[in-house]
Parts: structure tokens; sequence; C-alpha cells
């Protein structure tokens, strides 16, 4: 997985307020089991990586695509601890070392859409069209951040490579993150997606009651959005949550599955822009998360808010890549 420094660079575009890198073959490391074996193989043995602006479009959808969202501007713009633009390296490091377990076709590592001034709307749009790539590559497509406001990013790729299907978000996080303010961030993009699509149905799971205010549940009922509180949903999942999952994928043709890592309790994931106490179960999301990729209609998945400024023991890095892991079908 050598890569010349000089040719790297030359991978680099820079428009002045947005940039995308290839990745970085030194995180993608471990302790060696097996030269030869591809039963002991893990991730750093098996990654291959890729230019999103020099590959060719696939005719078959193949293996499993990642790719970065290295941006915190959006949790800046929303008055939140900065960090997550970390988030990516950190958590495709942890990623790298775990055990390869479902034998993909192929893991390509894209690297990552960075900001450096300017708009965030625009390294949205930009990460838009590079995040479509990838999911018009590949049978699974993971976007890996930086702040939640890669979910924007992530449904304008769902819309360009799905035009006219209806598109079900479903949304492990602790806010509705529907705000109305005047510029995009970190706690805006849902709202922004429902006001430009009429489209989209919208199902959060692990809300908070501590984090939402009447304003932001009186848009939810005006919009019809669904959602379930973080103390309804327990290491097992109760019939009647599995069925509102069920009815909602069952609604639509292609499924948006977002994490905020920040849904999880923070005895678990401490390293995030904005900690919960009361929060998830790490248990809970896996057995959300493989519901929803069992259904077969989730184009892309996305994890969000890791913040390795303030991780312990990278503890909720290596929990993000353990849901990447566990949800590699």
């Amino acid at each position: 997985h050598r890569v010349d420094r000089r040719q790297r660079q030359m991978c680099i575009r820079d428009r002045s307020n947005i940039m995308y890198s290839e990745s970085n073959p030194k995180l993608w490391k471990g302790r060696v089991d097996s030269q030869n074996d591809p039963k002991q193989f893990k991730h750093f043995q098996t990654v291959t990586f890729a230019n999103l602006e020099k590959i060719e479009n696939r005719f078959d959808k193949v293996g499993v695509g990642l790719l970065g969202y290295a941006v915190d501007k959006g949790i800046e713009l929303n008055e939140g601890r900065i960090g997550a633009k970390k988030g990516p390296d950190e958590i495709k490091k942890a990623f790298a070392q775990l055990p390869d377990l479902s034998e993909c076709e192929s893991l390509v590592d894209y690297g990552n859409v960075e900001y450096t001034k300017g708009s965030l709307s625009e390294v949205q749009e930009e990460m838009g069209h590079l995040a479509a790539r990838v999911i018009q590559q590949h049978h699974q497509s993971f976007f890996i951040g930086g702040g939640h406001d890669i979910a924007y990013a992530q449904y304008l790729a769902t819309r360009h490579t799905y035009p006219d299907a209806s598109i079900g978000i479903i949304n492990i996080d602790s806010h509705f993150e529907t705000r109305a303010d005047v510029q995009s961030n970190s706690g805006t993009m849902f709202r922004q997606i429902l006001e430009k699509d009429d489209n989209v149905d919208y199902l959060v799971l692990g809300l908070s009651q501590g984090r939402n205010t009447r304003s932001l549940y009186e848009y939810a009922e005006e919009k019809g959005i669904i959602y379930v509180y973080a103390d309804e949903i327990l290491n097992d999942l109760s019939p009647t949550i599995k069925d509102k999952i069920e009815r909602f994928i069952h609604q639509h043709e292609t499924i948006m599955f977002t994490i905020s890592m920040d849904a999880i309790d923070s005895a678990f994931a401490p390293g995030v822009s904005e900690p919960t106490v009361l929060g998830l179960n790490p248990h809970s999301v896996f057995n959300i998360g493989k519901r929803v990729i069992l259904s077969g209609k989730t184009s892309s998945i996305s994890i969000a808010e890791v913040n390795p400024n303030y991780d312990i023991d990278h503890r909720t890095a290596q929990l993000a890549a353990n849901f990447i892991h566990h949800f590699i079908e």
C-alpha cells in the first residue's frame, strides 16, 4: 500500500475552502498474524486505496467503500466543542486492526474531504458529489465524520443516486437536529432536507427529552417526524419499536442510515462533541443497525461526532470502528 509522497500530493485538490485527499496508507497498520492465510487477515491487510476523481464508473456494485468527512466547522457554528475533524482518521486506525470476518469482495478507502475556509454548504455539496460516486461503486458505503452535518451531504448523494426514490432517513441521535438557524451547521441538516424534499421521511431513535426544545417537538408534529426516546430502547428492542422500524423501512424505496455517536451514553462514548448522560447502550445501536441493514434497502451509512480530543483510551473511535465492522455484510 505504499504511495509516493509526490504522487499523493498530486491527488490533492484545493478549491480554496475544500480539499479532497486520498487516503493515508500509514493509518492502515496493525499486528500481522499471518502473511499468507486469509482467515487470519485483518482489515489493514485487505484494504486498497483509490482516488474518487480518477475511478471509472462500474456497471455493478461490489464490496465496501469508505470516505471520511474531516470537517467540524458545522460543530463550531453550532457552538459545540471542536475536534471531530480528527475523527475519520482515528476511526480508520481502529478499524484497520479488526479481523476480516466478512470476506467482502473489496474494501476501498477513498480518503477524506476537508474544510479550510468559507461556506460549510459548499463543502457539504462537494462531499455529496464524491459520496454519490462511492454509492454508485459499492454494495455498501460508509461515510465517516466529522460533524453530523455530514448527513446533509449523505442526503445529497442519496438523492443524486436515486433521483425519484422515496427516501427514509433513520437517525440514531439524542437530538432532532432540525433547528432553524440561518446558516447550515451540525444542528440544522434534517430541517434543511425536509424543507427541500417532499419525498423524504424522518425517523429518530434515541431521542433525549433534555436535549430538545418545545419548538422542535412542534416542528416534528408539523412534519410528521417519528421519534423514539432513548429510555424506550433497551438492549432487546421491544416488539413495538421493531414494528415501528420495520414499517418505516417498508414504506420507503431506499434508506439513509446515520448515527450520531453522542446518542450513546458517555460511559461508553466519552469522545464526542456533546456527551450524553442516560444515553443509549452500544448493544442497542448494534441491534438497530443490524435490523436496518438486513432490510437490503440501506444505500449508505454515516457515523458522526467522534471527537478524539476528548476520547479516553480511544474507546469512542474503537466503538465507531466496531459499528462499521459489524455492519459490513
